[in-house]
């Protein structure tokens, strides 16, 4: 948590006031010196008698030495206000600037979790997907069925809450909801680490035919998905997806 920037309200008060204190100080001492000066004049122009102008030259000249006296102190005083300013105008920047990096890194940090965590989510999707189609290619009746199946599995994976953290669930339970969702029974005793043990035979489905395989959802364009499958993302009875 950043912590609050200091007040510069009292240095800059001070400043001013100090600043002005000094403007009259010098006033006293410049009409100090004018007065020394009349006193001067006075005597050498026989106004004054020179023992009473040396006793008033005294008490001005006091009054002057003075008035420099506290200029100087005051002078320095508010050079040391001005680079304590200054001091705290840089420290101010300078935390500003840490508060500023650190935002911009904790929100690269955050842009980077995200990032990571779609690319686990999209990753996980893909071997599910990859999964459970191993499973369909299998267990569709025919070619409309196997379309149904595609189609049904792609809405679940982009669209059902139920496997939004799709990446943080155990593969073999997702792909046991999934496909306990669509209602296809896949060979269980074929699961080993993660994957299906391969078949020693190859597989063609006969309904396939000669015009090669049915396209996967995935692999078609949005255009070419929408409206073709309008099942509910849950079925409410045991019937096959159609």
């Amino acid at each position: 948590m950043t912590a609050a920037a200091p007040d510069l309200s009292d240095i800059d008060a001070a400043i001013a006031k100090g600043e002005w204190w000094l403007r009259l100080l010098e006033e006293l001492a410049e009409s100090g010196v004018e007065l020394a000066r009349g006193l001067a004049a006075d005597v050498t122009a026989g106004r004054m008698k020179a023992t009473a102008a040396a006793d008033l030259y005294v008490r001005i000249s006091a009054a002057v030495r003075q008035a420099v006296a506290l200029s100087f102190r005051l002078e320095q005083a508010l050079r040391g206000l001005t680079a304590l300013r200054a001091c705290t105008t840089q420290e101010i920047a300078a935390a500003k600037a840490r508060a500023e990096a650190q935002a911009d890194a904790e929100t690269v940090a955050r842009e980077t979790a995200r990032a990571q965590a779609k690319a686990r989510r999209e990753a996980r999707k893909e071997q599910v997907r990859e999964l459970v189609m191993e499973v369909i290619d299998r267990e569709a009746a025919d070619r409309e069925d196997h379309e149904n199946l595609s189609l049904a599995l792609d809405q679940r994976l982009s669209f059902d809450p139920a496997y939004t953290d799709i990446d943080s669930l155990p593969l073999r339970e997702t792909v046991e909801r999934i496909c306990a969702d669509l209602m296809i029974a896949p060979e269980w005793s074929r699961w080993e680490a993660g994957r299906w043990k391969p078949r020693n035979e190859a597989f063609q489905p006969a309904w396939r035919g000669r015009d090669g395989p049915v396209p996967r959802p995935h692999d078609l364009p949005p255009a070419a998905i929408a409206g073709r499958y309008r099942a509910p993302i849950h079925p409410a009875g045991p019937v096959r997806l159609e």
